[in-house]
């Protein structure tokens, strides 16, 4: 049976940050909250990011949904400075979010 997704999307506060940077942000959260085997299990990705208005679209699978939006809320430092991630919005599709 094929996994439902949701995408989230969220927005940095604290620092501008570049594609690679969001991307090792996002991706730092999760592995540091979920662990490597459930991070894999969850397919957290960065889908989208605007860097003019600091927007990251994520995908997750909906089975780990609310852990995934635990891991990045409790993300509070990146490379020594403070961040905030704060969820906008959550939808089944991507073109809903934009």
């Amino acid at each position: 049976m094929r996994e439902k997704k949701r995408y989230l999307l969220y927005k940095l506060v604290g620092q501008k940050l570049d594609e690679k940077k969001a991307k090792h942000l996002v991706y730092e959260a999760v592995f540091s909250f979920l662990g490597e085997k459930t991070a894999g299990k969850a397919g957290a990705s960065l889908k989208e990011f605007n860097p003019e208005k600091q927007l990251l679209v994520l995908r997750c699978d909906l089975k780990y949904l609310e852990q995934i939006i635990a891991a990045l809320a409790l993300k509070r430092f990146f490379e020594g400075r403070d961040i905030a991630l704060r969820l906008e919005k959550i939808s089944g599709s991507v073109s809903n979010l934009i």
